[in-house]
Protein backbone atom coordinates (compact mmCIF):
# COMPACT_ATOMS: atom_id res chain seq x y z
CA UNK A 1 0.00 0.00 0.00
CA UNK A 2 1.37 3.17 -1.01
CA UNK A 3 2.12 5.86 2.07
CA UNK A 4 1.11 9.60 1.59
CA UNK A 5 3.05 12.23 3.61
CA UNK A 6 1.03 14.89 5.62
CA UNK A 7 2.21 18.38 3.72
CA UNK A 8 1.65 21.27 5.56
CA UNK A 9 2.46 24.57 3.38
CA UNK A 10 2.83 27.76 5.26
CA UNK A 11 3.46 31.18 4.23
CA UNK A 12 6.09 33.14 6.64
CA UNK A 13 4.73 35.56 9.01
CA UNK A 14 6.79 36.69 11.46
CA UNK A 15 5.82 33.93 13.67
CA UNK A 16 7.21 30.66 15.14
CA UNK A 17 4.78 29.06 17.36
CA UNK A 18 1.53 28.88 15.21
CA UNK A 19 4.04 27.77 12.44
CA UNK A 20 6.11 24.85 14.41
CA UNK A 21 3.62 23.71 16.61
CA UNK A 22 0.89 22.18 14.26
CA UNK A 23 3.73 20.44 12.53
CA UNK A 24 4.07 17.92 15.83
CA UNK A 25 0.79 18.33 17.01
CA UNK A 26 -0.85 16.82 13.27
CA UNK A 27 2.28 14.91 12.99
CA UNK A 28 3.36 16.31 9.37
CA UNK A 29 6.71 14.67 7.77
CA UNK A 30 7.25 17.99 5.42
CA UNK A 31 6.64 21.55 5.42
CA UNK A 32 6.52 23.77 2.53
CA UNK A 33 7.60 27.46 3.78
CA UNK A 34 6.70 30.36 1.34
CA UNK A 35 8.85 32.47 1.73
CA UNK A 36 8.74 36.29 0.83
CA UNK A 37 10.75 36.73 -2.20
CA UNK A 38 11.83 40.17 -1.10
CA UNK A 39 14.42 38.72 1.90
CA UNK A 40 14.34 41.96 4.15
CA UNK A 41 11.56 40.88 5.34
CA UNK A 42 12.33 37.71 6.59
CA UNK A 43 14.01 38.18 10.46
CA UNK A 44 16.68 36.56 12.60
CA UNK A 45 14.53 34.36 14.10
CA UNK A 46 12.59 32.83 11.04
CA UNK A 47 16.24 31.79 9.35
CA UNK A 48 16.41 30.08 13.20
CA UNK A 49 13.26 28.30 12.87
CA UNK A 50 14.10 27.30 9.26
CA UNK A 51 18.03 25.78 10.31
CA UNK A 52 16.05 24.26 13.24
CA UNK A 53 13.27 22.46 11.21
CA UNK A 54 16.02 21.51 9.16
CA UNK A 55 17.98 19.82 11.67
CA UNK A 56 14.96 17.55 12.58
CA UNK A 57 15.39 14.48 10.54
CA UNK A 58 11.95 13.52 10.78
CA UNK A 59 10.36 16.75 9.18
CA UNK A 60 11.35 17.70 5.20
CA UNK A 61 11.90 21.46 5.06
CA UNK A 62 11.09 22.93 1.74
CA UNK A 63 11.13 26.37 0.93
CA UNK A 64 9.17 28.86 -1.75
CA UNK A 65 9.41 32.15 -2.67
CA UNK A 66 6.34 34.94 -3.56
CA UNK A 67 5.05 38.51 -3.03
CA UNK A 68 2.77 37.70 -0.19
CA UNK A 69 1.10 41.36 -0.81
CA UNK A 70 0.15 40.32 -4.18
CA UNK A 71 -2.78 37.89 -4.38
CA UNK A 72 -1.96 36.33 -8.10
CA UNK A 73 1.98 35.79 -6.50
CA UNK A 74 0.83 34.37 -3.32
CA UNK A 75 -2.24 32.40 -4.99
CA UNK A 76 0.08 30.64 -7.71
CA UNK A 77 2.76 29.66 -5.25
CA UNK A 78 0.34 28.14 -2.72
CA UNK A 79 -1.63 26.55 -5.19
CA UNK A 80 1.31 25.07 -7.43
CA UNK A 81 2.34 23.69 -4.13
CA UNK A 82 -0.60 21.99 -3.56
CA UNK A 83 -0.83 20.71 -6.94
CA UNK A 84 2.87 19.26 -6.64
CA UNK A 85 1.82 17.53 -3.55
CA UNK A 86 -1.85 16.06 -4.93
CA UNK A 87 -0.59 12.52 -3.82
CA UNK A 88 -0.49 13.30 -0.53
CA UNK A 89 -2.31 15.06 2.30
CA UNK A 90 -1.81 18.49 1.84
CA UNK A 91 -2.67 21.10 4.72
CA UNK A 92 -2.69 24.70 4.30
CA UNK A 93 -1.89 26.82 7.65
CA UNK A 94 -3.76 30.12 6.91
CA UNK A 95 -2.96 31.34 10.39
CA UNK A 96 0.35 33.14 9.57
CA UNK A 97 1.50 35.60 6.87
CA UNK A 98 -0.07 38.31 5.41
CA UNK A 99 -4.03 38.58 5.00
CA UNK A 100 -3.81 38.01 1.25
CA UNK A 101 -1.99 34.73 1.93
CA UNK A 102 -4.65 33.56 3.88
CA UNK A 103 -6.98 34.46 1.48
CA UNK A 104 -4.56 32.33 -1.31
CA UNK A 105 -4.85 29.81 1.17
CA UNK A 106 -8.32 29.62 1.36
CA UNK A 107 -8.83 29.85 -2.44
CA UNK A 108 -6.25 27.12 -2.88
CA UNK A 109 -8.11 24.86 -1.00
CA UNK A 110 -11.48 25.43 -2.17
CA UNK A 111 -9.95 24.46 -5.55
CA UNK A 112 -8.64 21.31 -4.45
CA UNK A 113 -8.80 18.69 -1.47
CA UNK A 114 -6.25 20.38 0.44
CA UNK A 115 -7.02 21.20 4.13
CA UNK A 116 -7.23 24.70 5.35
CA UNK A 117 -6.55 25.35 9.24
CA UNK A 118 -6.40 27.98 11.36
CA UNK A 119 -4.34 28.21 14.44
CA UNK A 120 -5.86 30.47 17.10
CA UNK A 121 -4.10 33.05 19.50
CA UNK A 122 -4.88 33.18 23.47
CA UNK A 123 -4.56 37.51 23.95
CA UNK A 124 -6.29 37.19 27.02
CA UNK A 125 -3.96 35.25 29.15
CA UNK A 126 -1.68 37.89 28.29
CA UNK A 127 -0.52 40.45 31.12
CA UNK A 128 -1.45 43.63 30.61
CA UNK A 129 2.68 44.74 30.40
CA UNK A 130 2.96 42.42 27.43
CA UNK A 131 0.49 43.07 24.81
CA UNK A 132 1.54 45.59 22.19
CA UNK A 133 -0.06 47.96 20.38
CA UNK A 134 1.42 49.89 17.93
CA UNK A 135 1.76 53.53 18.36
CA UNK A 136 0.49 54.78 14.71
CA UNK A 137 -1.23 52.70 12.09
CA UNK A 138 0.81 50.14 10.59
CA UNK A 139 0.73 50.95 6.85
CA UNK A 140 0.39 55.15 6.25
CA UNK A 141 -0.44 54.64 2.69
CA UNK A 142 -3.02 52.74 0.68
CA UNK A 143 -2.57 51.63 -3.06
CA UNK A 144 -4.24 49.44 -5.29
CA UNK A 145 -7.96 48.08 -4.82
CA UNK A 146 -8.13 44.43 -6.10
CA UNK A 147 -11.51 42.63 -6.56
CA UNK A 148 -11.25 39.39 -5.04
CA UNK A 149 -12.82 36.08 -7.26
CA UNK A 150 -15.60 34.19 -5.06
CA UNK A 151 -15.96 30.88 -5.42
CA UNK A 152 -19.66 29.64 -4.84
CA UNK A 153 -19.76 26.99 -2.38
CA UNK A 154 -21.88 23.39 -3.28
CA UNK A 155 -23.76 22.68 -0.16
CA UNK A 156 -27.26 20.50 0.00
CA UNK A 157 -30.46 21.93 -1.23
CA UNK A 158 -32.88 23.74 1.08
CA UNK A 159 -35.10 20.42 1.54
CA UNK A 160 -32.14 17.82 1.97
CA UNK A 161 -31.00 19.73 4.75
CA UNK A 162 -34.33 19.43 5.88
CA UNK A 163 -34.13 15.78 5.54
CA UNK A 164 -30.17 15.99 7.06
CA UNK A 165 -32.43 17.75 10.09
CA UNK A 166 -34.85 15.64 10.61
CA UNK A 167 -32.09 12.40 10.55
CA UNK A 168 -30.47 14.27 13.02
CA UNK A 169 -33.30 14.34 15.28
CA UNK A 170 -33.61 10.78 14.90
CA UNK A 171 -31.12 8.21 14.17
CA UNK A 172 -31.76 5.55 12.24
CA UNK A 173 -34.65 6.39 9.84
CA UNK A 174 -36.47 4.55 7.47
CA UNK A 175 -36.86 5.81 3.90
CA UNK A 176 -40.61 4.92 4.06
CA UNK A 177 -40.19 7.28 7.00
CA UNK A 178 -38.36 9.73 5.26
CA UNK A 179 -41.05 10.14 2.51
CA UNK A 180 -44.02 10.38 5.23
CA UNK A 181 -42.14 12.96 7.12
CA UNK A 182 -41.55 14.60 3.47
CA UNK A 183 -45.51 14.60 3.13
CA UNK A 184 -45.84 15.62 6.50
CA UNK A 185 -43.58 19.05 6.06
CA UNK A 186 -45.19 19.32 2.07
CA UNK A 187 -40.94 19.13 1.12
CA UNK A 188 -41.05 19.95 -2.68
CA UNK A 189 -39.81 17.02 -4.44
CA UNK A 190 -42.59 15.02 -2.84
CA UNK A 191 -45.55 17.15 -3.41
CA UNK A 192 -44.44 18.05 -6.80
CA UNK A 193 -43.92 14.69 -7.77
CA UNK A 194 -46.36 13.07 -10.30
CA UNK A 195 -45.62 9.45 -9.15
CA UNK A 196 -48.93 7.93 -7.24
CA UNK A 197 -47.15 4.63 -6.62
CA UNK A 198 -44.88 3.94 -3.51
CA UNK A 199 -42.31 2.65 -5.82
CA UNK A 200 -42.99 5.94 -7.43
CA UNK A 201 -42.40 7.92 -4.41
CA UNK A 202 -39.00 5.74 -3.58
CA UNK A 203 -37.62 6.19 -6.71
CA UNK A 204 -38.16 10.41 -6.25
CA UNK A 205 -36.97 10.36 -2.44
CA UNK A 206 -34.00 8.07 -4.16
CA UNK A 207 -33.43 10.73 -7.29
CA UNK A 208 -33.66 13.71 -4.75
CA UNK A 209 -32.33 12.90 -1.37
CA UNK A 210 -30.23 9.62 -0.96
CA UNK A 211 -28.34 9.18 -3.64
CA UNK A 212 -27.08 13.09 -3.90
CA UNK A 213 -27.01 13.22 0.03
CA UNK A 214 -25.14 9.16 -0.22
CA UNK A 215 -22.73 10.19 -2.85
CA UNK A 216 -21.61 13.51 -0.67
CA UNK A 217 -21.38 11.56 2.08
CA UNK A 218 -23.61 13.57 4.06
CA UNK A 219 -25.93 9.79 5.01
CA UNK A 220 -24.95 6.47 5.14
CA UNK A 221 -27.85 3.51 4.01
CA UNK A 222 -27.51 0.28 5.93
CA UNK A 223 -29.57 -2.61 6.04
CA UNK A 224 -31.25 -3.84 9.31
CA UNK A 225 -32.65 -6.53 9.20
CA UNK A 226 -35.14 -7.01 6.27
CA UNK A 227 -34.88 -3.19 6.33
CA UNK A 228 -32.41 -0.45 5.43
CA UNK A 229 -31.88 2.43 7.78
CA UNK A 230 -30.59 6.00 6.74
CA UNK A 231 -28.73 7.64 9.60
CA UNK A 232 -26.53 11.30 8.77
CA UNK A 233 -22.48 11.12 8.90
CA UNK A 234 -20.45 13.54 10.84
CA UNK A 235 -19.90 15.52 7.51
CA UNK A 236 -23.66 15.61 7.24
CA UNK A 237 -23.86 17.40 10.74
CA UNK A 238 -21.12 19.73 9.13
CA UNK A 239 -23.19 20.20 6.36
CA UNK A 240 -26.24 21.53 9.10
CA UNK A 241 -23.62 23.92 10.91
CA UNK A 242 -22.12 25.33 7.93
CA UNK A 243 -24.97 26.55 6.00
CA UNK A 244 -28.24 28.46 6.73
CA UNK A 245 -30.92 27.01 8.31
CA UNK A 246 -34.79 27.46 7.66
CA UNK A 247 -37.03 27.72 10.81
CA UNK A 248 -38.08 24.51 10.59
CA UNK A 249 -34.86 22.23 10.31
CA UNK A 250 -33.73 24.71 12.77
CA UNK A 251 -36.09 23.50 15.50
CA UNK A 252 -35.62 19.56 14.38
CA UNK A 253 -31.88 20.09 14.98
CA UNK A 254 -32.40 22.14 18.30
CA UNK A 255 -34.90 19.02 19.43
CA UNK A 256 -32.03 16.81 19.95
CA UNK A 257 -30.16 17.42 23.70
CA UNK A 258 -26.99 17.86 22.15
CA UNK A 259 -28.43 19.80 19.02
CA UNK A 260 -26.91 23.61 19.87
CA UNK A 261 -26.23 24.54 16.62
CA UNK A 262 -23.59 27.55 17.68
CA UNK A 263 -22.01 24.65 19.27
CA UNK A 264 -22.03 22.50 16.58
CA UNK A 265 -20.79 25.12 14.09
CA UNK A 266 -17.75 25.33 16.56
CA UNK A 267 -17.02 22.15 16.08
CA UNK A 268 -17.25 21.95 12.71
CA UNK A 269 -14.96 24.52 12.26
CA UNK A 270 -12.74 24.00 14.74
CA UNK A 271 -12.13 19.99 14.49
CA UNK A 272 -10.04 17.91 16.90
CA UNK A 273 -6.50 16.99 16.21
CA UNK A 274 -7.77 13.20 16.58
CA UNK A 275 -9.95 13.71 13.28
CA UNK A 276 -7.09 15.75 11.73
CA UNK A 277 -4.71 13.44 12.37
CA UNK A 278 -6.59 10.10 11.70
CA UNK A 279 -7.14 11.12 7.83
CA UNK A 280 -5.81 8.70 5.13
CA UNK A 281 -5.03 8.12 1.25
CA UNK A 282 -14.08 9.94 3.66
CA UNK A 283 -47.23 10.19 5.17
CA UNK A 284 -48.60 7.59 3.98
CA UNK A 285 -50.04 5.02 5.94
CA UNK A 286 -50.54 2.90 3.23
CA UNK A 287 -46.87 3.06 1.75
CA UNK A 288 -45.38 -0.47 1.17
CA UNK A 289 -42.27 -1.18 3.91
CA UNK A 290 -40.71 -3.63 1.74
CA UNK A 291 -37.11 -4.64 2.79
CA UNK A 292 -36.27 -3.58 -0.57
CA UNK A 293 -36.86 0.15 -0.56
CA UNK A 294 -36.66 1.19 2.82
Amino acid sequence: MEVTDRVHVVAHGWEVARVVDPLYKLKADKIVLVLPDNEAFIPDFEYEMIEELEANDRIEVETRTANLYDLDSALQTITQAVKDHEEDEVYINVSTGTQIAAIAGMMAAQTSEATPFYVQITPDDADEDEVWTPDEPIFSTSGEITELPVFELQGPSTEQLQILGFLHGNDGVTKKELIEHAEEEELPFIMNTEAKSDEGRYRVLDSHIINPLTENEYITVEKAGRKKEVSITQRGIDALAAFPLDSETMEAVENRPDGDVREMRSKAFNPDLESMTSRTKGHHAGLDDSSDQD
